[in-house]
């Protein structure tokens, strides 16, 4: 599965001996993606990517997944990032010592055992725009997840694809910068994204009692927003380096990112401002969500202070007593990235270098114990 580990391991080498290995596959889209990087044989013979370090290569130091999310394409990929489609994916192993190549081998992996069916709705059908994933063939009622992405705007894929693939329906919803929409970051009215959540509710196999909207940076205002306005219809929250307050429009900054009946809700233009002197009713009210909270951040986040953020929610529902759980996992190392929380996907230079190298490896093993985390959270809906 694209969410579970690979163990990748050469045996047969000469001890101390320096070899390269090199993971290649051709994703849906057509597009090639390779990694590669140099390790030098244990006193047995052995490289196994859980315990060797990189001498040189495309991450470094050890992660025993290193070579799959590392991966570059070798043209620009569409989605941004490795596409995965409906059938398994074969990826090529082949390892090089000695000025030769010494072993080779292919193992598959797919997004899901299951097969997955993706609906897409419009604005003039339904009211909205998205991407509904689910697994067509199961009657069970299971909780679903409403998925809100942030800058630069546009449909959230991957990431509904990959819920849907653990069993749980997710409504990918594009907000602006998708032809139709806003083109901007700017008075985007909440019921906007009712209209996603009510839909949602009535479609089959999902239980109406235990859907999730999840929001990743910018979008995890609109999540908190609709559980604090809509607490009929949103059971829990997902704020994914997440702000506690209502920022102003983007790029201007020079009105209300959101709206309701109409009326600018209050927002602030002092980024990493937990509590905005400019307008401190622009903190979001969590603690009205009448549900569980699920939070995560990094603390080397360059984007914005998504841990003093964090931090400043949990510590509004800590004040108020709150009745329902609410977690946060910051990470250290991590950066802004970590709020893709899909672990082991590779994605394209332009995503790497926003991120730095460092940090995008800090975001990479992060997600890789964010990702069962979130879906023992939703398993508890």
């Amino acid at each position: 599965m694209a969410d579970q580990p690979v163990q990748i391991r050469v045996a047969g080498l000469v001890g101390g001996q320096r070899a390269t290995v090199q993971v290649s596959p051709t994703d849906a889209a057509g597009v090639r993606w390779q990694a590669s990087a140099v390790y030098r044989a244990d006193a047995e013979g052995d490289i196994d990517l859980n315990s060797a370090a990189v001498l040189s290569g495309s991450y470094s130091d050890i992660s025993g997944m290193g070579l799959i999310w590392s991966m570059q394409p070798t043209k620009t990929p569409p989605l941004g990032a490795y596409s995965w489609g409906s059938a398994p994916r074969m990826f090529a192993v082949s390892v090089n010592a000695g000025g030769a190549r010494v072993a080779s081998g292919e193992f598959q992996r797919t997004i899901s055992q299951a097969h997955l069916t993706q609906q897409d709705e419009s604005v003039s059908a339904n009211g909205f725009m998205g991407q509904y994933w689910h697994a067509g063939t199961t009657t069970t009622r299971r909780p679903a997840v409403l998925v809100l992405d942030g800058l630069p705007g546009g449909m959230p894929t991957v990431l509904p694809a990959m819920l849907a693939a653990s069993g749980y329906p997710a409504l990918g919803v594009a907000y602006f910068k998708e032809p139709g929409l806003p083109q901007t970051l700017s008075d985007i009215p909440l019921e906007y994204f009712a209209k996603a959540l009510t839909w949602l509710a009535h479609q089959p196999g999902v239980d109406p009692s235990a859907i999730a909207v999840l929001g990743i940076s910018r979008g995890s205002e609109a999540a908190q927003l609709l559980g604090v306005h809509y607490p009929s219809l949103v059971h829990a929250v997902i704020g994914s380096v997440p702000s506690n307050a209502a920022n102003c429009s983007y790029p201007s900054c020079a009105g209300p990112a959101w709206t309701l009946h109409d009326k600018p809700l209050p927002y602030t233009h002092d980024y990493d401002s937990p509590s905005p002197p400019d307008d401190p009713a622009a903190v979001i009210p969590d603690q009205r969500i009448n549900g569980p909270v699920f939070l995560d951040c990094g603390e080397d986040d360059q984007a914005w202070t998504s841990c003093p953020y964090g931090q400043a929610i949990v510590n509004l529902l800590d004040d108020h007593h709150d009745q329902w759980s609410h977690v946060l996992y910051p990470y250290p190392k991590a950066g802004h990235g970590v709020g893709s929380l899909v672990p082991y996907e590779p994605y394209g230079p332009a995503t790497v270098a926003a991120e730095g190298s460092i940090s995008f490896q800090a975001d990479q093993e992060a997600d890789a114990q964010l990702w069962p985390r979130l879906l023992s959270f939703l398993a508890s809906l």
